[in-house]
């Protein structure tokens, strides 16, 4: 998916890939026809390589990312931006050290329907948001877990079904609704063999006053499409992967389109997911980096959502109501 957004960009060249497996690394290399680092510190080296893409299980993220902007390398980092605040907090201090941008992948920022809606929302259409639920209800076989060494892992993964595949829609619910007041959450693991949770619910309340909802498991059969629901006092938008599938808003024609094709999203299948969203960040993250338009997703983007999924945690842990500052 990175290496099909790459190629899609203009006056943009893979320079190489670099995986610790070597054989891997070789077969990546031939596959996309470009060139075999035998180490990431000789891709750092390389005074050809302007920016790194960090495509690495999520618990080397934060390290070679710092290894990254200290090489004067440009970074975008896939979700999580780290396992922690602290490393996280590291990321952006090393940003501002070295004047570098960073970006995490938050590719769902960029699909018409939250560009979309993200206008309806500052326009006021809604009227005051009195609620916005947010249900990701995915299928993962135990296989999925198995067929890797880091997947469901606290070291690597960080977390389960919030941290790994609910990342994304924690990300969309803060851009689109804006910050938490607290967060109160129950995490469960009920069917699959992982250290981490398979099954999370949570009660959010937003800055604004509005309440939701966050639902994320990975063990429903079948899965189903990501589904965000936001309801004011003079409308109502849900939006279904990436699709706006109903729009009610007072005093104007309903709008209701059927959702997407199921067959071409992720929520059963990681391999099968879009990478439009993709294509459009990396586009903005190169324009940017040429100073030809600002950085739509920074490490404090990153940040938020990465919080939201930490306060989460502590949550169900403790047992106890979490506030944000």
């Amino acid at each position: 998916m990175h290496v099909q957004a790459i190629r899609a960009q203009e006056n943009t060249l893979l320079a190489g890939v670099y995986d610790h497996l070597p054989e891997m690394a070789a077969q990546k290399a031939v596959l996309y026809q470009t060139r075999c680092y035998p180490s990431y510190e000789d891709l750092l080296a390389d005074p050809a390589v302007d920016a790194v893409a960090i495509c690495t299980p999520s618990g080397l993220h934060a390290q070679q990312a710092l290894q990254a902007l200290d090489a004067g390398k440009h970074v975008l980092i896939e979700k999580p931006i780290a396992l922690n605040l602290t490393d996280s907090d590291r990321i952006s201090e090393k940003v501002r050290e070295k004047k570098l941008l960073v970006s995490v992948v938050s590719q769902l920022r960029f699909s018409q329907a939250v560009i979309e809606t993200k206008k309806d929302l500052e326009a006021g259409r809604l009227g005051r948001i009195v609620s916005a639920d947010l249900y990701m209800k995915y299928h993962r076989p135990q296989s999925y877990y198995d067929q890797t060494g880091w997947r469901g892992t606290f070291a690597m993964d960080g977390g389960g079904a919030l941290m790994n595949q609910g990342i994304h829609g924690v990300d969309l619910l803060s851009y689109l609704l804006g910050p938490l007041h607290s967060i109160t959450a129950h995490a469960r693991t009920l069917t699959r063999q992982i250290e981490v949770e398979d099954t999370l619910a949570a009660v959010v309340s937003f800055r604004s006053g509005a309440l939701g909802v966050i639902q994320a498991t990975t063990s429903v059969f079948p899965g189903f499409p990501r589904r965000l629901e936001i309801n004011g006092d003079k409308g109502s938008i849900m939006i279904v992967e990436d699709t706006v599938t109903r729009r009610v808003i007072l005093g104007e024609p309903e709008m209701e389109e059927a959702g997407p094709d199921s067959r071409h999203q992720g929520h059963n299948n990681p391999m099968q997911i879009s990478a439009a969203g993709h294509i459009a960040q990396y586009k903005n993250f190169l324009a940017a980096i040429r100073k030809e338009a600002p950085l739509l997703v920074d490490d404090q983007d990153g940040r938020r959502a990465l919080e939201i999924i930490v306060k989460a945690y502590e949550s169900s842990r403790d047992n106890r109501i979490v506030y944000f500052p």
